[in-house]
């Protein structure tokens, strides 16, 4: 399907005879049927350059249609603003996962943290004792005959 932001009508078709109303009802539906448009980009002023119809024409005679083209971009709104609160929701909850698992983190670091002390304190303790026993037996040198 074409871009309808590109689509320039044709002089020819600015002049046809085909009722404004019917210009305007495709051009609406030429508007809302493209998918990756945003709502944006559906504007009055876009369907008036599509259908070859001025904005005075439209909001004097046809006021349906731009109430229709008003209620399309709610609807697309609507559809974006429930797909970011899906987004969002998902984001909540693996921030909430991702929060349980540094608290299990930190109770995991602070475990070695403490165990690590602790066989520092050791170790310190054993170098005293060592220390002392050696201090006790002094070894008497041994001479040697040759």
């Amino acid at each position: 399907m074409p871009d309808p932001s590109r689509f320039k009508p044709l002089a020819s078709s600015c002049t046809t005879s085909r009722p404004i109303k019917d210009r305007l009802t495709q051009a609406l539906s030429t508007l809302t049927c493209a998918p990756h448009r945003s709502p944006q980009r559906l504007t009055i002023s876009s369907l008036c350059r599509l259908a070859c119809v001025s904005r005075n024409t439209l909001y004097r005679y046809y006021p349906d249609m731009a109430e229709a083209v008003r209620r399309s971009r709610r609807r697309r709104g609507a559809g974006l603003q429930a797909a970011q609160q899906s987004t969002l929701r998902s984001l909540r909850s693996e921030l909430s996962m991702l929060r349980g698992q540094l608290a299990k983190l930190a109770t995991l670091a602070d475990h070695y943290y403490a165990a690590a002390e602790e066989l520092r304190a050791l170790l310190a303790r054993r170098d005293r004792e060592l220390a002392a026993l050696r201090g006790r037996l002094r070894p008497t040198p041994v001479r040697i005959h040759r």
